[in-house]
């Protein structure tokens, strides 16, 4: 569940169901998602989180991709934590693991003017043999384990160790268990041990810990929750400044060399970096995710990435050549398709059939219209149309190689790669219409060595065009609308165009088509043998055309909604445009005006803008002209 979607579809219905019902049917979902066989490939699809290899942090002995983490208090049962290590964070808190299972499974309850979620339970919400699978679970996925474990008796922490050995990276246990730490501490084997602190505690021993330290725990957790009125505890931000004042108490009463784990209503990327500069080195995100959204890691990574950038003492950048690097590649790449679709407007607004086609057919351009009066005209708008998604794909690849690949942006370069490689696929759909335009083979040949040369180029280290948000505001909010308009325009674009291309490969025709022409299928194949599969050519070359189109309009409006990232805002505008003026203006010009075959073009333009108006303002405007 994207930002996108949450904010705008998931959140407002799951909030109409209580708490618990709410989180079984989210967590449930997620899980099994997470669990299909395409299902964390759908997951990366909607939220290319990955975090930047330069956010990796050393600590514990440990390589934590992100100092942002996922804290316990988001999934305490464990449901899906598997969907949960795909959303870019640096490492996974699961616990307090006991062990047994509760009696009963955990009561949650939310409290959306307070923004906390309680747990009125005070027992472990995960048995050792469940979170032995759990733990299994995410080990294999390659992620940084920090396990919480509860129990009473140096024994039970002895069992609790020796039976997940190997599965987690960090153990964290209360900070009373230190007192007999040396009874169970040979279990760990060597492992970090975290002593864990809640954020309202309303003494800490500065003392007990450091001797706990000394006794060979590794570090302090200070854990999100706070007590809660009338029993049990709570996460969210009622714990939020309790724990930014205990972790600066606890870094300047330890040093600056104890590592330091810590959550605490973290709902906004500017929590995260105050917990950072109050001395945390690594911090734990949860009840964020339910009352801001899915992808509040990813936005904080990006805070943390660019606030690491800004603080390192700028060195020249070495010179790389245009040609070494990928984005010069691409851009020739779009250039080359703009000039195509141009080059397309102009021939199909004048001659319509070049000498190939007349040589393929045996037929001259005033015999074709002795054919069908109204063949030639059928034939600039099918030529024209296809025009279109040639200028929205050549200006988007343009657009995202100067803005974004130019800039070292993955996503960018992902989406130029993946519609450019369906869109030279599509080229074989001619083994469906029998006819090979040699024009379109040059073209393809030529252009296909642009995208070669840029796949096998390097990108080059990635640099924000500013500095992100550390909030969310009302342009943010808006934009998720957009955002949610603009996915759903590049879903339908892609599938009318794999539609359009099955139709050019197999029936050629609509119904509106052959209103238009005033005949039947028959008629024209009757007419001659190869009329229909010249047809056929334009016809599934355009639907061609509209894959490759709506999956990079698509990967865009997933992956590409940074706030200030104008320079996709103006590429998309043009792009957008120019895709349907051209057809929308040839039927008009041509007399071709069915409705119903008008309206998906109108629909879709209508759709595309209002989606590009709802963003403008978090794309375009800084935070303080908001």
């Amino acid at each position: 569940m994207p930002d996108w979607f949450y904010r705008t579809v998931s959140r407002p219905l799951l909030y109409r169901l209580g708490a618990r019902t709410a989180r079984a049917v989210a967590l449930g979902f997620m899980g099994r998602l997470a669990r299909l066989p395409l299902g964390p490939l759908a997951i990366d699809l909607l939220g290319h989180m990955r975090a930047d290899p330069r956010l990796t942090v050393r600590l514990l002995g440990r390589d934590f991709a992100s100092p942002i983490g996922l804290g316990p208090g988001l999934d305490p049962e464990g449901v899906a934590l598997p969907a949960f290590a795909r959303f870019g964070g640096g490492f996974m808190s699961v616990g307090p693991v006991g062990l047994q299972n509760p009696p009963t499974r955990p009561r949650v309850a939310r409290d959306d003017s307070r923004e906390a979620i309680g747990f009125p339970d005070t027992a472990p919400p995960l048995g050792l043999k469940a979170a032995g699978a759990a733990l299994a679970e995410l080990s294999r996925l390659g992620v940084p384990v920090v396990a919480r474990v509860s129990g009473e008796t140096a024994d039970e922490y002895r069992q609790l160790l020796t039976e997940t050995r190997g599965l987690m990276a960090v153990v964290a246990v209360p900070a009373r268990a230190a007192v007999a730490m040396s009874d169970w501490l040979p279990a760990a084997e060597g492992g970090p041990i975290l002593l864990t602190v809640r954020a309202d505690s309303p003494t800490v021993d500065m003392e007990s810990l450091a001797a706990g330290l000394a006794a060979g725990a590794s570090g302090i957790l200070v854990e999100s929750a706070v007590a809660r009125a009338g029993g049990g505890t709570e996460i969210g931000a009622p714990a939020r400044g309790p724990a930014l004042a205990l972790v600066r108490a606890l870094r300047a009463a330890l040093g600056p060399t104890v590592p330091l784990v810590a959550g605490g209503g973290v709902h906004e990327p500017e929590h995260a970096l105050a917990l950072l500069d109050a001395g945390a080195d690594l911090v734990e995100v949860d009840s964020g995710l339910v009352f801001n959204g899915p992808g509040l890691v990813k936005r904080t990574n990006d805070a943390v990435l660019y606030r690491n950038l800004s603080a390192q003492r700028e060195q020249p950048a070495a010179v790389r050549r245009p040609a070494a690097m990928t984005w010069f590649w691409t851009a020739l790449l779009g250039f080359g398709m703009v000039f195509g679709g141009a080059l397309a407007v102009g021939i199909a607004a004048t001659r319509v059939v070049l000498p190939y086609d007349e040589a393929f057919l045996g037929l001259s351009r005033d015999q074709l219209h002795t054919v069908n009066p109204r063949l030639l005209a059928f034939m600039a708008h099918d030529r024209v149309s296809l025009a279109g998604p040639m200028l929205t794909v050549g200006l988007m690849y343009l657009g995202l190689s100067l803005g974004g690949v130019r800039r070292g942006a993955h996503w960018a370069m992902v989406a130029v790669f993946t519609s450019a490689s369906a869109g030279f696929a599509s080229f074989f759909l001619f083994l469906g219409f029998g006819y090979l335009d040699p024009l379109h083979a040059f073209v393809t040949a030529c252009l296909l060595q642009l995208l070669l040369l840029g796949m096998h180029s390097e990108l080059g280290p990635y640099t924000p065009t500013g500095p992100p948000p550390p909030r969310t505001d009302r342009a943010w909010r808006r934009a998720q609308w957009g955002q949610l308009l603009l996915v759903a325009h590049a879903g339908a674009v892609l599938v009318a165009g794999l539609v359009i291309s099955l139709v050019g490969v197999t029936a050629v025709f609509v119904p509106e088509d052959l209103e238009f022409l005033e005949t039947t299928a028959e008629q024209l194949r009757g007419a001659h043998p190869r009329l229909v599969p010249l047809v056929a050519h334009d016809r599934a070359t355009f639907g061609g055309m509209l894959v490759s189109a709506g999956l990079v309009l698509l990967l865009t409006a997933l992956w590409g909604h940074r706030a200030g990232n104008d320079w996709l805002w103006w590429t998309l505008l043009p792009a957008g445009v120019l895709g349907y003026a051209p057809a929308i203006a040839v039927h008009i010009a041509v007399g071709y005006t069915d409705g119903m075959h008008l309206l998906p073009a109108f629909a879709g333009l209508g759709v595309f803008l209002l989606g590009l108006a709802l963003t403008r303002a978090h794309l375009c405007e800084t935070g303080t002209a908001r």
